[in-house]
């Protein structure tokens, strides 16, 4: 149903300025050197990511809010319940900082959201091989979520901590994490075609320009990995090059024939692993969600199967519905 939001195209393009402007370039910039041109540069590139990350926060929220309703609408009164409590909690933690027992509450809203949408992956995709592909992410998400729950159960009880399987879970979650574009890179693979060699080339760059960065400087690549993505680079490193290769195939590869699966991979990037806040939070939920979407219409929808069954073939675009 995620994968039916109107405005889907436009979160997923928010979420990843928010990412790559806001929480990426902005903050490698703070380690320049700043002439008065660069200086000016840096403001307006704050600006754009302040823009963008109020864009997507907006976006989100409508996002969830229309899961809600239609999930009211299909008689999945309780799913519909868990959503509209969670985006109630992502606006009172405006007003009010999140600690305590109302931040543990809202852990736990999020671990009944991401349990739903694990089990509508399971009922849903229907090679269990992809099952079990697409559910990578999912316990990802998980793993990060009780590194956050420890913490804030451990604060709540005013008691010294975390647990020491903490640390554990967060580095077991680091590894799913890397892996599971690895894993629906795999579930995803076709019969080669002629395009396949530039779109593998095209997807390298990125993989490379990751490589020479931490070649150059690893610790610096470091702190910029945890603050972008949340991931520590506490495996070697070809491990995640590899792993964003893979990913920048998927989306490559995906773009106009599967939207659902090319988004789920941009929103779960852009969440990154154990996020800390709300809103890159809802964003691995909802590239779960569209995980799940079975074969079908996506967002921008046709209004119906019959409505346009004799319509002319140049209607049928990308655009307008593709199955994951």
């Amino acid at each position: 149903m995620m994968a039916r939001f109107p405005l889907m195209r436009w979160l997923v393009f928010s979420a990843l300025a928010d990412w790559l402007v806001t929480r990426t370039l902005a903050r490698l910039a703070i380690f320049m050197p700043k002439s008065s041109v660069l200086l000016r540069f840096y403001q307006g590139l704050t600006w754009a990511g302040t823009l963008a990350s109020t864009l997507a926060a907006l976006l989100t929220l409508s996002a969830v809010l229309w899961l809600a309703w239609h999930s009211r609408r299909s008689g999945r009164g309780l799913f519909s319940f868990i959503l509209l409590l969670a985006a109630a909690l992502n606006l009172a933690f405006l007003i009010a900082l999140p600690k305590g027992w109302a931040l543990l509450g809202f852990y736990l809203v999020l671990f009944i959201w991401l349990i739903w949408q694990a089990w509508e992956i399971w009922v849903n995709v229907q090679e269990m091989g992809q099952r079990l592909v697409y559910l990578l992410p999912g316990l990802a998400l998980l793993l990060g979520l009780l590194h956050h729950v420890d913490q804030a159960l451990y604060a709540a009880l005013h008691l010294p901590g975390p647990a020491p399987i903490s640390g554990g879970l967060f580095n077991l979650g680091e590894i799913l994490a890397i892996l599971s574009p690895v894993g629906l890179w795999w579930a995803s693979k076709r019969t080669p075609r002629r395009t396949d060699l530039a779109v593998y080339t095209w997807a390298l760059l990125p993989a490379l320009a990751f490589s020479l960065f931490y070649w150059r400087n690893p610790s610096m690549a470091g702190v910029l990995s945890i603050w972008s993505t949340g991931l520590t680079l506490y495996l070697p490193w070809p491990l995640y090059a590899l792993s964003l290769w893979l990913a920048g195939v998927i989306v490559l590869k995906n773009w106009g024939e599967k939207p659902a699966l090319t988004w789920a991979v941009l929103l779960l990037a852009a969440g990154g692993y154990a996020p800390q806040l709300s809103t890159q939070a809802f964003w691995g939920l909802i590239g779960l969600g569209l995980l799940a979407a079975p074969p079908g219409l996506t967002a921008g929808a046709r209004a119906g199967t019959e409505a346009v069954a004799g319509a002319p073939q140049w209607l049928h675009c990308p655009s307008s519905g593709e199955s994951i």
